[in-house]
């Protein structure tokens, strides 16, 4: 029976030393971790053997074994997801851990402007690092990608990627990023105009594409609904749009002063050329064009033009005659007349 104790004791010191060394070991700061801010990321089909591998590369942790031992003991690779963790130079393998089984990503804050293209939108996440060029465009090239982000039965998502200010971790798949911003789009959506579920996708698309007309041509909110009223005064007698924006939208670059020549440009979005509406939104809309795109103002103006270039305010009119002596007096504010 004595022996049996002395070996057990003897065991138990043993075990109580190694776990001992083991915590002192995992506690342990790498050193190569030189200065805040280093950042290591987490990629799609990630497991505890591919990330141990890697910081052990790098020198950020001291045993891959024991990086693997304890996320398995703790069945913690469920929890593994993509992002970017920040390092600091006392990083050791339980604090790694804990950042990278915790979730504990790197998160960037951008702001999405009224009137960004899904174009531009993509830059905006490419120049804060949320998501890389080709995962953005992998995603985007998906023939099927709108139905993946809550847009069942259109083509695109441009017009309806809610202008705002978003916070994502770093790394974060490029589909939660645009659902967030479609989610939004229909909450906003829904302040505007509650019933907007009793609208087939045709009528709401043919909103949302005056929304997005009204937003690049209008810089005053309380001539956003006037221009709507025009838009569908031009529609409603068959008169073609004639909204430079929509010309705007085929060029590669946008110009200050659109030419003769870039009116006559035979596209289907040129309203100059063809009737009705676009083919689709020009961009993505903030609240006061959408609401403005439901909300028109009624009156019987046809017809509108710059009057202060500088506040961004227009002359609107009722007949082409009009409208003529409006230009006149923007081309002299110009020196263009």
């Amino acid at each position: 029976m004595k022996t049996f104790l002395k070996t057990f004791l003897l065991l138990f010191i043993i075990i109580i030393c190694a776990l001992i060394t083991i915590f002192l070991w995992l506690g342990r700061p790498t050193g190569n971790i030189q200065t805040p801010g280093a950042e290591f990321e987490i990629i799609k089909g990630d497991t505890a053997y591919s990330v141990s591998k890697r910081l052990y590369a790098r020198g950020y942790i001291h045993s891959k074994e024991l990086f693997i031992i304890i996320t398995r003991v703790f069945r913690l690779d469920k929890n593994l997801k993509t992002g970017w963790v920040e390092l600091a130079p006392n990083n050791n393998t339980v604090n790694l851990i804990n950042l990278i089984y915790g979730n504990k990503f790197v998160s960037v804050a951008f702001t999405v402007p009224e009137g960004s293209t899904v174009k531009q939108i993509k830059e905006i996440l490419i120049n804060n690092e949320i998501a890389d060029r080709k995962s953005i465009s992998d995603f985007l090239s998906q023939q099927d990608y709108p139905s993946q982000i809550g847009l069942v039965g259109y083509k695109s998502a441009e017009g309806f990627l809610f202008p705002d200010t978003y916070k994502f971790y770093k790394g974060v798949a490029v589909e939660k990023i645009f659902s967030t911003m479609v989610k939004l789009f229909y909450t906003k959506l829904e302040e505007i105009y509650p019933s907007y579920k009793t609208l087939n996708k045709k009528e709401l698309r043919k909103k949302i594409i005056i929304a997005s007309i009204i937003e690049k041509e209008i810089r005053l909110a309380n001539e956003a609904p006037i221009v709507s009223g025009i838009f569908y005064n031009r529609i409603n007698i068959g008169m073609k749009i004639q909204s430079c924006a929509t010309v705007q939208y085929i060029l590669e670059k946008p110009k200050e002063q659109l030419l003769e020549s870039d009116l006559l440009i035979n596209h289907p979005y040129n309203t100059y050329i063809y009737k009705g509406l676009p083919p689709g939104p020009i961009c993505n809309p903030g609240f006061t064009a959408i609401k403005s795109a439901f909300y028109p103002d009624k009156h019987d103006y046809l017809f509108f033009v710059v009057k202060d270039p500088e506040k961004g305010s227009h002359y609107f009119s009722k007949t082409y005659k009009e409208h003529l002596e409006a230009q006149k007096r923007y081309k002299k504010i110009r020196g263009l007349y």
